[in-house]
């Protein structure tokens, strides 16, 4: 936080008061008095997402309404002959005969799909996992950097907030002192008035 150009920090290091269990219990009820007065975020009731694909945008519309995803249809994918009455329908077998051909050239897709894996799959697959090696030294190297980031900040914080407890104290020592002198001369001054106030009444009393 920023005040007029004034950093304000905490000082974890050198305040102890939140291992007081009463005022650690007060924290609590004022953190959870404050997540009370939250409302929990609402998805939008109307979106401008996927408005150029139909598909996200009906998925998008079943999630936010909470309806259950459909389940798999597996129709398609039967290979049955008309039966029934539709044996003597031309236009149900055109249409089995066009299922047929569409199980076929997937089928066909599957194998051509096996042989290219059969052929290349394993140099992919090694190159993938060098591929995904090299991400790994990367993140590993700069988690390790944030890390010694992190240390390095904290020792500065521990060390700053440690001088300055010390100058805190020494300026809380130094107001208390002059609050107590001040209370002393406050003190004297009275005692001198109320002498003073007593010689004033008896120099009154002999003038008259």
């Amino acid at each position: 936080m920023d005040t007029q150009g004034v950093a304000l920090d905490s000082l974890p290091y050198i305040d102890n008061e939140y291992d007081d269990p009463a005022v650690r219990e007060k924290v609590m009820a004022s953190i959870q008095e404050e997540m009370g007065r939250i409302s929990p975020p609402l998805m939008p009731k109307s979106t401008s997402l996927f408005k150029h694909n139909e598909i996200l945008r009906k998925e998008y519309e079943r999630v936010r309404a909470g309806r259950q995803l459909p389940p798999f249809d597996i129709e398609r994918y039967k290979l049955e002959a008309p039966s029934g009455e539709d044996e003597s329908d031309p236009e149900a077998w055109r249409l089995a005969a066009g299922n047929a051909a569409s199980q076929l050239e997937h089928q066909n897709t599957r194998l051509v799909n096996l042989e290219l894996l059969q052929q290349f799959g394993a140099n992919v697959w090694k190159l993938s996992n060098y591929q995904k090696e090299g991400l790994l030294r990367s993140i590993e190297a700069a988690t390790q950097k944030y890390q010694e980031e992190g240390v390095h900040i904290n020792k500065a914080r521990k060390y700053e907030q440690t001088e300055a407890g010390v100058r805190l104290r020494d300026l809380e020592s130094r107001w208390s002192e002059g609050v107590r002198k001040c209370v002393e001369i406050q003190a004297a001054s009275s005692g001198l008035q109320a002498e003073i106030d007593g010689m004033e009444t008896a120099l009154a009393g002999r003038s008259q």
